[in-house]
């Protein structure tokens, strides 16, 4: 095996007994730091730590400890340059091959103290030199900085003695990502703490490139909050022959807003707007399908339906769906996105919305789980995920009305007399006029839910949040 001599440093110790065992098991001679050694040596694993290793002891309270030519000279050296061999000689610098580290995420720092003598402390400068100087020698170096990565960083060696120059640029470049993460991380804290706003930093990664609808010449791309999580996570592409477009995106992390708050549901959406709910069925009447339109259920979509969906113009399909189901997707081009199951849904922590080169940040705004009847919550959620200036209108587990994207003249003015609302749920999310109200109830809705945020209301047949829920990602 070409792996003979290993430096491991980790926060993250999980299954780092496994990696260091092997080597170990190996006579792969192994040093590391304090901590990690201590961590190693109880698990029965030969390490030696640092200072015994270089000779030299941790000063200024431990921030200068890992930084010695014989660590880093170690690590950077290109082990078949004859002037490196020299060096390395002259200066009794002996070259490592594989490095196992993992930083611990400054958020953690920030929650136990945020103040800046605290935070100050607990900047790590060695961890993210050492990540960058092993990428930066990866033909000599493998860099491990992802736990994941140790059983295949197992099998090649076990394979061919080596891990492969492929591989490596890999580990490499997710080194240098790890490191740059953290020191995003340190830059946001301390831009906080020196009131600097303008320098707030937001890493995104890239997550896939999409269809620009019939324009070849213009291209889109998905973007995501780093190690946010998001409602598009567990989100599988059935059909990834076929090319995803924004629109279906927007439809279906739209849909799995809804699917957050209940998980038994099927939705017509249409450009990222809701268009037609029902509760644990399929919908009586079905939405008109065009270009934009997706149907997404909870429940498991058969071949039947969605054969006679997309005949009816339904582009694309969300949720769960059966073998017949997946197989008529397949043979007719159509793009199926599964959800993931209920408990694996979460919203992100913050939402982003944008207009040309400036973002709009916000913390999630997340709907408790009110003791409600299933049309009132249907009715609140759908009110709260649609587009604002918006209401809902339910009854027997079915949206009778979804409208949204109104103005505020267009919603107080809408001709409600053209439809059967008798014993139904609305939920709005603006407070309504007294006149509002009193059509509302005489086309026949029986409880009205508003945020009241802006007004109190006298009427028995009004339910008051005392919230705003509006979105402001519209």
């Amino acid at each position: 095996m070409n792996i003979k001599r290993a430096f491991i440093s980790v926060h993250n110790k999980s299954e780092v007994e496994t990696i260091a065992g092997y080597l170990a098991s190996n006579a792969v001679e192994i040093v590391a730091t304090d901590h990690t050694a201590e961590y190693l040596i109880a698990h029965g694993i030969k390490a030696i730590k640092v200072a015994d290793y270089t000779g030299f002891p941790p000063i200024f309270d431990g921030r200068l400890k890992a930084i010695h030519p014989k660590i880093i000279g170690g690590i950077l050296a290109i082990q078949d340059l004859p002037e490196h061999i020299y060096e390395m000689r002259e200066h009794s610098i002996l070259p490592f091959d594989l490095i196992v580290l993992n930083l611990k995420p400054f958020e953690s720092a920030v929650k136990e103290s945020p103040d800046e003598s605290n935070l100050s402390k607990e900047i790590d400068v060695s961890g993210p030199a050492l990540l960058m100087a092993s990428a930066k020698n990866h033909r000599d170096i493998v860099v491990i900085s992802d736990p994941s990565d140790y059983e295949e960083v197992i099998a090649s060696l076990e394979d061919c003695g080596d891990v492969p120059l492929l591989k490596r640029r890999r580990y490499a470049l997710k080194a240098i990502y790890a490191a740059m993460l953290y020191n995003s991380s340190i830059h946001k804290a301390l831009s906080q703490i020196f009131a600097s706003e303008k320098y707030d930093y937001t890493v995104m990664e890239h997550v896939m490139q999409l269809l620009y609808g019939d324009n070849p010449s213009q291209s889109a791309n998905v973007l995501k909050l780093t190690q946010e999580p998001g409602l598009l996570d567990e989100v599988q592409i059935g059909n990834p022959s076929v090319g995803l477009k924004k629109s279906q995106l927007r439809n279906m992390n739209v849909f799995m807003e809804l699917y957050y708050y209940s998980d038994n549901i099927s939705v017509f959406l249409d450009k990222g707007k809701i268009v037609k709910v029902c509760s644990g069925r399929l919908p009586e009447q079905t939405s008109d399908g065009g270009p934009d339109t997706m149907f997404a259920s909870t429940y498991a979509i058969d071949g039947d339906t969605l054969k006679t969906l997309h005949e009816s113009g339904i582009e694309a399909f969300g949720g769960v769906f059966d073998r017949d189901a997946i197989r008529a997707a397949r043979e007719r081009d159509i793009m199926i996105l599964t959800a993931p199951v209920h408990e694996a849904v979460s919203l992100s922590e913050e939402t982003y919305s944008g207009f040309g080169n400036y973002f709009v940040r916000e913390r999630t705004f997340k709907l408790k789980n009110y003791e409600l009847e299933i049309d009132d919550k249907l009715a609140l959620y759908c009110s709260r995920i649609n587009r604002a200036n918006n209401l809902s209108i339910f009854r027997d587990g079915e949206s009778l009305l979804l409208l949204s994207g109104l103005s505020y003249g267009e919603m107080m003015n809408y001709d409600f007399t053209k439809r059967d609302l008798r014993d139904s749920v609305m939920a709005c999310d603006n407070d309504l006029s007294d006149e509002l109200i009193r059509k509302l109830i005489a086309a026949g809705v029986k409880r009205l839910i508003l945020p009241g945020t802006k007004r109190t209301y006298s009427n028995r047949n009004v339910l008051v949040l005392g919230i705003d829920f509006t979105r402001l990602n519209n």
